[in-house]
């Protein structure tokens, strides 16, 4: 209290003083509230301003002015204590005169304080009469009487055989005590209670009955009696015979606890003594292995829905969105509890809440995160009960809230939650050293010793000396006498006691094990009995539907995203930079030296293949980067709102829609921007079509990654391991003919490995798409392909079969030639029954089906000479084929010519076709234009010209890599459009295995599996 308050508050003793006479009694009683104000040496200071304003004449403005100035400092409690030390004074010669109330009035009115509020105070200070006191509004009578005296609140004591009174003045919610006899049997924090004083209890008092040791009455069972009479719903919570495992170790013994509505109870012990498991359990988040919990006799891990919205839990990390303002992390929180709300209503209850949390001031500023503050810890602390009080939990859970938190911060924030009680709230608070003030707000005390064993339940203030006595100590005290702090570090100095050696050093050896203490406890400790509430408990929850969840996920989300400009400066710069950069380096032209002249032409880019296959890594990489961390930085506040039953699907949904959102903008953009620059004509769509698939695709594996891993680090670093895959098997670092021959297919078909690679489908799509879905190939693809497959059976086919003919009768000839092995023989033969049964066309060729026996033996050289005689017609046939379709293109290109102009044509040719994706697509270049795998023919050259034959399994759809179509179900389906289908296939698999974390159970599984199981959650 500053010095300019401290004078207008002796000068206001005074003026009252001198209203009445009574200047000694005044001075008395401003000499007892001084001492406990200032040092002793200052208190003749403020003796001399008594008795110089007490020899002055005051009038009206003068008296006015000196309680503004008094009241400007104090706080609303110091107000009414003040006025009521000055009713004390007044009422010194047992009457309130005129001029005395005529002062009253005047202060009151600074003091903002209803003057006709005083009544109840003036009869409380006015009687000592109990039956009279018992009448009073507000007011508690305490005594041995188990009846009372007729009041509407008594608390019966067996000790206090001379009756205590309450008056509890709801409006600053205080409490004032005082004594209906003279007596000297009751010490209120250090000083003795006379007669016909009033003392205010603050929190944490403690009023010492004949100074025996245990004999107090607490400010807890007082407070308890008017919050359980004025709260319309009540609570009982009960936790009854809980042990919980962590594997085979026991974490927690046999916790029993009984509480009722109205209090605050500490869970406090020392490192490893499972404080916040214990917490954990009683929120219903860990289930006990034996024991239950009960809230009103609902047992909450049994039946949770019943008990929905009962809970509100706060951890000791941040659950803060930190990139909203205060405002708007209270905004959507209140949005997810009040679904039936109008917007004044949310926007009222977030103000209210506002306002009780001291908030109002910084209520638009960003929350940011510790590294970057601008709001203070104790506001992110006070922020983060917020979050909870907004929908007004029965009870609340809070891990360590005051946690790096000055001292003044840490105790605004156990003042939040005392509060809270008064309210009829039941709070528990795992809290770590603190200090005597924030120990002292508490009601109960639980006190954990490592191992989980309870040793201590009940009032805070009895803790010390009960592990002072049980501990053989001289001095059983648990306050200081003159100042009345309470040393709550002193409960684990003596639990954790060390031996001494001999040199009386202190060795790591306990002197008294967790089981000492715990089998004290069992004996020494009552569990209070509370009635079980047998109402269910009040939920003022009003959830959202999954549509109107999705929404509000998705505004919470944008706006978390708009609010942090690095991030969405950095996504919208990587497409543009990426197109650029990719763009430009694969920007092939050749330079003329003669003409010192340079032109690009699309057909001469030998880079085509490339830019195409690292569009598809950029979207895979985009897609990753803004996924990998989308539900990591939400799994804390996930953690809240499970307390509020939201839809999983809906939140997941949310971040599907604004992921694809994202995505599809920046594919857009460095489609734009890429194919621009390289020259690619038409195909915008297409192009965005399949790498907007392929981004969602990684979109779904982050998010799977996301909701896997524990770390943001981790993710990252997974991020170069999930795109290796996609580079090695997308089918152009490595092409699948050269693969590994342990991942072959005998049928030619892509390997499996490569199937399940995004990279695989998109590069696919995009090359056959660009190669026979261009302006200008589409004139041709379908000559084409007559041509190329006439030309594969006339070229490479048919000679190749012809030529195991010529080993096979060679073996027949004379099976000891060594030219030809007896394994080559059976090998050969084996070839040519499959392709005669298989392969061969006999409807085209318009013979009769050669039947062959399958035995080899019977493969006879009439049989060769007849097959001999086949091949080498049909391979005449082909030729003829070749030549009639090799017309009909020459003649469409005469057409063509004759519709454009030779100029156009040719430029048509330049801008939409490109030598290199051709190379590619036709395979024109690999050495082994047909190769044998299985006893089978495999074709390797024009795999873009060759249809896949109709598989026996008609969900079977893999084929070779580049064939223009795909077979699926009975029917024949575009490349590029099945591809895109696939893709989002992949995509569904990928959603389901996120909504049923499956990769996340695989990791717990692992971790299961390999890692200590005594140290593991059960």
């Amino acid at each position: 209290m500053n010095e300019k308050v401290l004078k207008s508050l002796t000068q206001l003793f005074a003026i009252m003083a001198c209203a009445d006479g009574s200047i000694d009694e005044a001075l008395e009683i401003l000499e007892e509230y001084l001492k406990y104000t200032l040092h002793e040496s200052n208190i003749n200071k403020y003796v001399e301003i008594f008795e110089r304003q007490a020899r002055i004449n005051t009038d009206d403005a003068m008296l006015r002015e000196i309680a503004h100035d008094a009241a400007a400092e104090l706080t609303l409690r110091q107000r009414i204590v003040t006025v009521i030390e000055l009713l004390e004074l007044a009422y010194v010669n047992d009457v309130f005169s005129e001029e005395e109330q005529r002062i009253m009035r005047i202060i009151c009115d600074a003091f903002n304080i209803e003057f006709d509020r005083l009544n109840r105070m003036q009869q409380f200070l006015t009687t000592n009469d109990i039956t009279e006191l018992a009448q009073i509004k507000n007011c508690l009578t305490i005594s041995n009487s188990k009846e009372g005296y007729g009041g509407k609140r008594h608390l019966y004591k067996a000790n206090i055989k001379i009756p205590l009174s309450v008056l509890y003045m709801p409006l600053a919610r205080m409490y004032f005590v005082k004594t209906t006899k003279e007596t000297h049997a009751y010490v209120l924090n250090g000083e003795r209670m006379e007669l016909d004083r009033c003392y205010p209890l603050d929190v944490g008092g403690v009023i010492r009955i004949n100074g025996q040791l245990g004999a107090n009455l607490y400010h807890s069972e007082i407070s308890a009696v008017f919050v359980g009479s004025e709260t319309g719903d009540p609570i009982s919570f009960e936790a009854k015979n809980i042990d919980y495992f962590f594997g085979k170790k026991q974490g927690l013994h046999d916790i029993n606890i009984n509480e009722e509505g109205g209090n605050m109870v500490a869970l406090m012990g020392a490192s490893g003594s499972g404080k916040s498991t214990l917490l954990n359990v009683l929120n219903g988040t860990n289930k006990p292995k034996n024991g239950e919990v009960l809230i009103n006799g609902i047992d909450i891990h049994k039946k949770p829905e019943q008990v929905k919205g009962v809970i509100g839990y706060v951890p000791q990390d941040d659950l803060l969105i930190e990139e909203l303002t205060v405002y708007e992390n209270l905004y959507f929180a209140a949005k997810l509890s009040f679904a039936k709300s109008t917007p004044e209503e949310v926007d009222k209850i977030i103000m209210r809440t506002i306002e009780n949390l001291g908030l109002y001031s910084v209520k638009d500023l960003k929350v940011g995160n510790p590294l970057e503050k601008t709001i203070s810890g104790g506001q992110r602390k006070r922020l983060n009960i917020g979050l909870e009080l907004l929908r007004e939990p029965s009870i609340l859970f809070v891990d360590e809230p005051t946690s790096g938190l000055s001292s003044q911060d840490s105790e605004n924030v156990i003042d939040l939650l005392r509060q809270l009680t008064y309210s009829g709230k039941l709070i528990f608070v795992v809290i770590h050293q603190p200090s005597s003030d924030i120990y002292k707000m508490f009601d109960k005390l639980l006190v954990l010793d490592v191992g989980g064993y309870p040793v201590y339940y009940g009032n805070p203030i009895t803790a010390v000396s009960y592990f002072k006595g049980e501990a053989n100590y001289a001095d059983t005290e648990s306050e200081c006498q003159k100042c009345g702090n309470v040393d709550s570090e002193q409960v684990f100095e003596i639990i954790e006691s060390k031996v001494l050696d001999e040199y009386g050093r202190r060795t790591r050896k306990r002197k008294w094990k967790p089981e000492f203490w715990s089998e004290k406890y069992k004996e020494s400790i009552d569990i209070p009995v509370i009635e079980t509430v047998t109402t269910k408990p009040k939920n003022v929850l009003e959830i959202p539907s999954k549509l109107k969840q999705f929404k509000i996920f998705v505004l919470r989300d944008l706006n978390t995203k708009f609010n942090n400009k690095q991030y969405m400066m950095v996504n919208l710069i990587q497409a543009p930079f990426l197109a650029l950069m990719l763009s430009l380096i694969v920007y092939f032209y050749h330079f003329d030296e003669l003409k010192r002249r340079a032109e690009y032409i699309f057909r001469e880019n030998m880079n085509m293949p490339s830019y195409i296959f690292m569009a598809v890594i950029v979207a895979l990489f985009l897609g990753l980067m803004i996924s990998a961390e989308e539900l990591i930085k939400d799994r804390k506040i996930r953690k809240r709102e499970v307390y509020l039953s939201l839809s999983n699907q809906a939140y997941l949904y949310s971040k599907v829609a604004i992921l694809s959102g994202m995505s599809a903008i920046q594919i857009l953009v460095f489609v734009l921007i890429g194919n621009t620059i390289m020259g690619i004509q038409g195909l915008y769509l297409e192009y965005f079509l399949m790498l907007f698939s392929t981004a969602c695709v990684a979109n779904m594996i982050g998010l799977n990654v996301s909701s896997a891993f524990k770390s943001v680090v981790t993710v990252y670093i997974l991020i170069p391991i999930l795109l290796i895959p996609q580079l090695l098997l997308g089918g152009v670092v490595v092409q699948y003919e050269n693969i590994n021959p342990i991942f072959k297919n005998t049928n030619g078909t892509v390997p499996l490995v490569g199937e399940f690679m995004a990279s695989r489908w998109a590069f696919e799509g995009l090359m056959v798409e660009q190669f026979s879905g261009n302006r200008y190939e589409r004139n041709f693809f379908e000559l084409d392909t007559e041509i190329y497959k006439a030309d594969y059976l006339r070229t490479y086919y048919y000679p190749t079969l012809i030529s195991k003919l010529e080993e096979v009768k060679i073996y027949l000839n004379d099976p000891d030639d060594i030219k030809v092995s007896t394994e080559t023989y059976i090998d050969n033969v084996e070839l040519i029954r499959n392709e005669v049964l298989n392969t061969v066309d006999w409807g085209e060729l318009e013979m009769e089906p050669i039947v062959l026996n399958s035995n080899t033996e019977k493969f006879s050289k009439a049989i060769v000479s007849q097959l001999y005689s086949t091949f080498k017609d049909a391979r005449q046939h082909y030729n003829m084929v070749y030549i009639y379709w090799k017309k009909r293109k020459e003649a469409k290109i005469q057409e063509l010519l004759k519709t454009y102009g030779k100029e156009k044509y040719l430029h048509y040719k330049d801008v939409y076709t490109n030598d290199r994706i051709s190379e590619f697509v036709t395979n024109i270049l690999t050495e082994k234009r047909i190769v044998e795998y299985g006893h089978k023919l495999i074709q390797q050259i024009y795999p873009i010209y060759n249809y896949p034959t109709e598989n026996e399994n008609f969900l079977d759809f893999r084929t070779h890599f580049f064939a223009p179509k795909k077979y699926f179900m009975g029917g024949f389906y575009n490349t590029f459009w099945f591809n895109i289908v696939v893709l989002w296939g992949m995509f569904a698999l990928l959603f389901l295995a996120l909504y049923y974390r499956l990769l996340a159970r695989f990791i717990y599984w692992v971790e299961i599996k390999f890692a200590d199981k005594d140290n593991i959650r059960a």
